[in-house]
């Protein structure tokens, strides 16, 4: 065969060659370019879902402990956080009597202090000893509000009190929870000083 006609053929294969490998890192890189959508689209989370209904959430920490729920109790809603321990330290619950209220609790779960408000609409805290006597109160009625003293039998022994007319009373009480003593002030400003007796009848009185 002549030797022109052999390089031209031997140029052509060269150039097919060239095609045929360009072809095949395309192809590759099409492939390639491909499985990266296909794990891209696979790895994109679904779409969120706005509503989750339970009748009970608990968070756990990594140790698998209860630290915090959200549950239904006959017709109440309550929300807990609890220590390490799994003692319920705070809770936030809502009544079905539209009664709700706020309690913190010791390490040993013992409730210390409640903040609540009644289905009336009256709010009170109250302070709680270690046996779980309530032994102070703050209430809030029709704008009136009032602090009082409770001993272990649960009788009021003291109240300190203001009323809208801007009067003052201080009361304190023996404890069979019979009042004995009385210190008002007046809106004018008045004070007035009342002692009584046993019986419960006024002894003394001024100034």
């Amino acid at each position: 065969m002549d030797q022109a006609i052999m390089n031209g053929v031997t140029q052509r294969l060269e150039a097919v060659g060239r095609e045929i490998r360009r072809v095949k890192r395309v192809g590759a890189t099409t492939v390639a370019m491909i499985a990266a959508l296909v794990l891209m689209g696979q790895a994109v989370p679904p779409k969120a879902t706005k509503v989750v209904e339970a009748e009970q959430f608990v968070l756990r920490d990594k140790h698998g402990k209860a630290r915090a729920w959200l549950n239904m109790s006959d017709g109440s809603v309550n929300f807990a956080l609890a220590d390490t321990n799994e003692k319920t330290r705070t809770l936030l619950y809502l009544l079905d009597d539209g009664t709700h209220g706020l309690i913190l609790a010791t390490q040993d779960g013992q409730t210390r202090v409640e903040v609540k408000v009644g289905r009336n609409g009256v709010p009170t805290l109250s302070l709680v000893d270690n046996d779980g006597n309530r032994i102070g109160m703050f209430v809030l009625s029709d704008g009136k509000p009032a602090l009082g003293l409770v001993d272990r039998t649960q009788k009021l022994r003291g109240s300190l009190g203001l009323e809208t007319d801007g009067q003052v009373r201080l009361t304190l009480s023996d404890r069979n929870a019979t009042e004995r003593a009385e210190l008002t002030v007046l809106p004018d400003g008045t004070p007035r000083l009342s002692l009584i007796g046993h019986s419960g009848r006024l002894t003394w009185h001024g100034p």
